[in-house]
């Protein structure tokens, strides 16, 4: 159903980043910042899709409302005699600009990749994952921007935009890598797809933006980001020394909040941090102690089966279960996950100052495996579902080692858990 007056103030005033329809292609558009504006979506005859800016918001009412839907028919109109309204405005704009056969605006050449490439991608969440950073992050700073005109100070400008959450206040790259790094992706390929032959150094500022791509075997598609402070600066995730990961999982089983159990059980299973905010109560097995996430949650897009431990078991028994809410951890909002900030707020409020990662448990967990025990890397690889990038070894493994790597997940549960002496004496077998 399109927008009415009272969802349109509701958006507004939660500042809520994102775009809605309303009627005859008016779209609502709110920046990340949480500045509002009205925009036409549309396709030209030849294909093309178009956002173009209308107008700032100012508070409307239902007549109000109506006489922009109704500009937007006008416009509509003219679509369908076979006019291109933004094209008609940007000549109006810049009459004397000579054609350099990239004359599409980022705006323009991301929706037209998007649609081209729309049947091809594996879900419509991906698809929306697309339009939903573009339009929050991206279009508000870059969109009218011709691609080969978009410079690297433009992509680290997005990067660096202002972001606030949960009590963070900084940059979208500071408080939300992951999203930052997925957008600084999206925009390189778009460019990319462009082919805009006018780029001044021939070379993407997108793909400046990223100047390396690995910081340790296990973990390749890491980020560094340069010139965040005037200087090239490492990104990397930071990681609680695997020695110390005992301790500080004891501080957190004594905890009741939804977050801090949350953390725990992704320090038990390894798991990455949508891995575990975004599971539902049907992904366990408890009587079989096995937690399945589906395909389409994974970042190799191949479901994953996790052993659970006895003691992740106890810890989900024992986790309330919120009615009407399917997700384990739910979140405040009805029928949503916790934040994707969460985990990191509780560990940062554990361990303040130390800029700790929830993301670098895994590190942790694949050092003490490499530094303390008998399992093959294989193994260690498997339980953190990384891509195997041998295209012959990926050819014959075809089995999940589920039985194996059930042994490995107890034996790191019960180093988190147990004395030295029982640990040591339950699992000398497996101890390097």
């Amino acid at each position: 159903m399109p927008l009415n007056v009272r969802q349109i103030r509701s958006l507004v005033n939660a500042e809520r980043p994102g775009m809605w329809a309303a009627r005859n292609g008016l779209n609502l558009v709110i920046s990340a910042a949480g500045s509002p504006s009205w925009s036409l979506r549309y396709q030209t005859r030849d294909g093309k899709r178009r956002l173009m800016r209308l107008a700032d918001y100012e508070s409307i009412d239902a007549a109000e409302l109506a006489a922009l839907e109704a500009d937007a028919a006008e416009h509509r109109k003219a679509i369908k005699a076979g006019r291109d309204p933004l094209a008609e405005r940007q000549a109006e704009q810049s009459p004397s600009k000579p054609d350099n056969g990239a004359g599409d605006t980022f705006r323009d050449a991301a929706l037209a990749f998007i649609e081209e490439n729309r049947a091809g991608w594996k879900n419509d969440k991906h698809v929306t994952q697309w339009e939903n950073t573009l339009a929050t992050y991206a279009y508000p700073m870059i969109g009218a921007k011709l691609t080969h005109e978009i410079t690297l100070e433009d992509v680290k400008g997005v990067l660096q935009q202002p972001y606030e959450r949960a009590g963070y206040v900084g940059t979208l790259w500071g408080g939300a890598r992951e999203t930052a790094s997925r957008l600084r992706s999206r925009i390189e390929t778009v460019i990319n797809a462009t082919k805009a032959a006018a780029l001044a150094d021939n070379s993407n500022p997108a793909r400046q933006a990223l100047w390396s791509n690995h910081h340790n075997p296990a973990d390749r598609a890491t980020l560094k980001y340069a010139g965040l402070n005037g200087k090239q600066v490492r990104s990397h995730y930071r990681a609680m020394d695997w020695k110390e990961v005992p301790a500080f999982a004891a501080e957190l089983a004594r905890k009741p909040d939804y977050s801090a159990r949350a953390l725990l059980l992704t320090i038990l299973c390894a798991t990455r941090t949508s891995e575990t905010l975004c599971a539902t109560w049907s992904e366990f097995d408890l009587d079989g102690a096995t937690f399945t996430i589906p395909a389409e949650r994974m970042k190799a897009g191949k479901e994953h089966r996790i052993p659970l431990s006895a003691q992740a078991v106890q810890l989900l028994r024992e986790t309330p279960r919120m009615e009407g809410n399917v997700y384990v951890f739910p979140g405040v909002r009805a029928g949503r996950p916790l934040s994707n900030m969460a985990m990191l707020e509780m560990l940062r409020g554990m361990r303040p100052g130390e800029d700790l990662t929830v993301h670098g448990f895994r590190s942790a967990f694949r050092d003490w495996i490499t530094e303390t025990t008998l399992h093959p890397d294989a193994i260690a690889e498997q339980a953190l579902a990384h891509t195997i990038d041998n295209k012959v070894e990926r050819a014959y493994r075809r089995g999940d080692a589920f039985e194996r790597r059930r042994d490995l997940m107890a034996q790191w549960a019960d180093y988190l858990t147990l004395r030295e002496a029982d640990y040591t004496s339950r699992w000398q077998r497996f101890i390097a």
